[in-house]
């Protein structure tokens, strides 16, 4: 089964962030790296699955901190 990959829009949006802080943190510029898949100089894409994996894997690193 092919999954839907999600623009830098989508994921800003489901983030209630800026597509540049996207872009940031897909690119490696900034920390933490979200998984992306490269698509050109500023284009990315995102599978689902593997940002909720992603966001699960950051809950539980920073669990201690809230």
């Amino acid at each position: 089964m092919r999954e839907e990959l999600l623009t830098v829009h989508d994921i800003a949006k489901w983030f209630g962030r800026s597509e540049r802080w996207v872009r940031d943190h897909a690119a490696g510029r900034r920390r933490p790296y979200i998984p992306c898949i490269k698509m050109g100089s500023r284009d990315f894409r995102f599978k689902e699955s593997e940002i909720e994996e992603w966001l699960g894997t950051l809950k539980k690193k920073y669990a201690h901190v809230m």
